[in-house]
């Protein structure tokens, strides 16, 4: 824990010399830090002759760092170096754990380039070395804006040491602990603040334990802690493989500027792709300013006219964010439509006059978020809404909003128990975050037509069976009879024989009207893949609407061609209706399963850890409990080895859907959660005769463990599920095409008869 201890007997150094500076006059060389000083909330309070005096002894020293700086390890320490209370002004730190021989590299690395003079400096490389956060073993605290910690509190962990670093360009306060109790005695209003600091930052860190310390290392070492406001992710539980947003993006740009496939985090797949880092390290090594920060935009553009093709912004980019596409036609990367693009914009011109001295062979591309368009190509033509942009900050929730208001603001209030939130919370990534509208990214919404779809086919569906069943059950109450009343035609016929007129059979009247929107919904949702591809429709709405359009489709029109059918299956027609019985069955398996896997495969790890841990942390104090309970795990994984050996897919595509059954509020959820009931109840009677004595603890125990045996089953299930998904296109493509040569046949027979 990183706290400052106080020492309990006070000096009276400080206050003899604070009072012999006449007038509060600022030292030279000391002015840009006393401004620094007097802007900064934690010092509001503390008299001008005080504050300057701390300066000029050394108590209080600002400190200017680039990143990825050590501010101060063991070797440092080892030396001497004092190791004083760190107050963050500006930047972040974050405290990691290193291997003896890199943190000796980097360190020497660091001290030469420190101590190095300026045409010295000028000599160095402007590509930098990778940055700590990748390099070290783990990242285990993160300090920003407005924190206070002690850097005295370094500790060895697991035999390797660990140290504080910069993670962007940082201005650091360092505190001398004399000087801060002699300055909490004489201002008490000083001294709360810095009470109140050390108390939240003991509060926030002792949330970062389990699977939450994983959360905080991803959270450093993939950059997202300083990167943009907003970071791309594809939520893997909506994500249909149908790489859509790869190809919206190379039609746009002629090359791609994303890539699937990027650090996984449980449920989240944070993609390839630029995040606009605070301190922009790729646009210092450009010589030629082809890359620059736009101010106005927040955003990092690269002028493709001047851009030489040198690679130093690319191999400057510690996240691989920037590609270099080549423009000559023989290279093996040549991309046409990235070359014809920038021909007609007259961005490969070079010589006299134009932003480049020689031709150039290749091309910087980067992601800009599509700042010249209207929306962003990637996220409108994701059909499921699996690719969004999210606030970085509110998903990893690295501390509350609170928290982070009360440290810019000098920690002058308390922070009071509904401001009190978890921090770097597990469920977005283990259950996913389930948003769909594309998130903060511009994007063709559409969000409300999905839903009119589908509760307008709804609609007329119940519509047509509800005139149905009243033309079966009760006729006298039926549209057909109020038509038969009121013509002309029927006056004077008698009730009987007008009730005798109303029926329904396939093939007449209302059966014709349902055959017909059936089969006009099912050619809708088999010809979807062209609904995609063609601009015209891309423009009239994103590939989202289009999605849903086709799944409403697909559901609706075979419920429509059921009522046409009447359940008359005793001709040849029933193969059109067997094959579309089973395209529609292989269209929501398939989907099913691509919802699915990636919860059985990505999104169970993190889970796991974190229940296992819980169960690690309370064996001390009852290891006969937690034993039982190692004992019916080790039993049921068993049994999932069976299962795992059995060749039966089926079976084990059974266990999954029993599964995703005992979790409906609806739809037989009685036996699978009845089941469950009663091992839970069994489960905790026995950790009750085992010493666990607390209900609360039983019960969670109870849980984690019924968790753990969901986890294993998934496992089980995962590589079969995946093999049914790798197959399920060969029954669903053929079966539409073959669905759609009876229905064609069926319909031009059925018309020939009429006429």
């Amino acid at each position: 824990m990183f706290v400052a201890q106080f020492p309990g007997q006070m000096s009276n150094l400080a206050i003899q010399q604070s009072a012999s500076i006449p007038g509060a006059m600022v030292p030279p060389g000391l002015e840009k830090a006393y401004t620094l000083l007097r802007g900064l909330p934690l010092f509001e309070g503390i008299p001008d002759n005080d504050l300057i005096a701390a300066m000029t002894q050394g108590g209080i020293a600002t400190r200017q760092l680039e990143r990825d700086m050590f501010v101060l390890d063991p070797i440092g320490l080892a030396h001497g170096q004092p190791a004083p209370v760190i107050y963050v002004a500006r930047g972040q730190v974050a405290a990691g754990v290193f291997t003896e021989q890199e943190l000796a590299d980097r360190r020497t690395q660091q001290l030469a380039h420190e101590n190095a003079t300026k045409e010295e400096r000028e000599q160095e490389s402007l590509i930098k070395p990778p940055p700590l956060a990748r390099i070290a073993l783990k990242n285990v605290a993160l300090f920003m804006e407005g924190d206070l910690f002690n850097s005295g509190a370094l500790s060895a962990a697991r035999g390797q040491p660990m140290a504080f670093y910069t993670t962007a360009p940082s201005i650091l306060i360092s505190l001398d602990h004399r000087w801060i109790a002699e300055l909490a005695v004489r201002h008490p209003s000083f001294e709360a603040r810095l009470r109140r600091a050390l108390s939240i930052s003991r509060e926030r860190l002792a949330w970062v334990s389990g699977v939450k310390q994983e959360l905080l290392d991803f959270f450093v070492r993939q950059g997202i802690s300083v990167s943009g406001e907003m970071v791309r992710v594809r939520q893997l539980g909506l994500c249909i493989d149908c790489m859509l947003c790869e190809e919206a993006c190379e039609e746009r740009y002629g090359a791609r500027r994303l890539t699937l496939g990027g650090y996984q985090l449980g449920m989240l797949d944070f993609i390839y792709t630029c995040r606009t880092c605070t301190d922009q390290r790729c646009i210092d090594p450009c010589a030629y300013d082809s890359i620059r920060f736009d101010e106005q935009r927040q955003e990092v553009v690269i002028n493709e006219a001047t851009c030489t093709g040198c690679t130093a912004c690319a191999q400057a980019c510690p996240y691989g964010a920037i590609d270099m596409v080549e423009i000559e036609p023989d290279a093996p990367t040549f991309k046409k439509a990235f070359m014809q693009r920038l021909d007609k914009h007259n961005a490969l011109n070079f010589g006299p006059g134009t932003g480049r001295v020689a031709r150039a062979r290749r091309i910087a591309n980067k992601c800009d978020h599509c700042i010249s368009y209207g929306d962003q190509a990637c996220v409108s033509a994701c059909p499921t809404g699996s690719l969004i942009e999210i606030n970085a900050y509110d998903l990893f929730r690295e501390r509350s909003p609170a928290m982070a208001q009360l440290a810019r603001h000098g920690f002058d209030a308390d922070l009071t128990k509904r401001d009190r939130k978890e921090v770097l919370p597990v469920m977005p990534f283990t259950e996913g975050v389930d948003v769909r509208s594309g998130g903060l990214a511009k994007v063709k919404r559409g969000r409300y037509a999905p839903l009119v779809m589908w509760m307008l086919g709804l609609l007329a569906f119940m519509l047509a069976t509800g005139e149905i069943l009243l033309r079966l059950y009760a006729p006298e109450m039926s549209y057909q009879y109020s038509l038969f009343k009121a013509d002309p035609n029927n006056v004077g016929v008698a009730e009987d024989l007008i009730l005798e007129r109303i029926t329904y059979r396939a093939g007449a009247g209302l059966s014709v009207y349902c055959g017909l929107v059936g089969v006009g919904l099912m050619i809708i949702a088999a010809i979807y893949p062209i609904f995609r591809r063609i601009k015209l429709f891309r423009w009239l709405a994103s590939n989202t609407m289009w999605f849903d359009f086709h799944l409403m489709a697909g559901t609706i029109g075979p419920m429509f061609v059921i009522l046409h059918s009447a359940l008359q299956l005793d001709s040849w027609v029933s193969a059109a209706f067997w094959s579309m019985a089973i395209v529609v069955i292989s269209g929501f398996l398939g989907r099913y399963l691509y919802t699915q896997i990636p919860g059985l495969s990505s999104g169970v790890e993190l889970e796991e850890l974190d229940h296992q841990r819980f169960l690690e942390m309370h064996r001390p104090r009852i290891p006969v409990a937690i034993s039982e309970l190692d004992r019916e795990l080790a039993d049921y994984r068993e049994r999932c080895s069976r299962v795992a050996q059995s060749p039966s897919v089926v079976f084990a595509l059974f266990w999954l859907l029993w599964q995703d059954i005992a979790r409906l509020p609806f739809v037989l959820p009685i036996l699978p959660r009845l089941i469950d009931d009663v091992r839970g109840y069994a489960r905790r009677r026995r950790l009750k005769m085992l010493g666990a004595d607390s209900w609360q603890l039983r019960r969670n125990l109870s849980r984690r463990t019924a968790r753990l045996m969901v986890i294993a089953r998934r496992q089980v299930v995962a590589p079969k599920a995946q093999l049914l998904l790798n197959s399920w296109k060969k029954v669903h493509v053929p079966f539409t095409i073959l669905l759609t040569g009876f229905a064609a046949v069926h319909i031009w027979d059925a018309w020939s008869r009429a006429w």
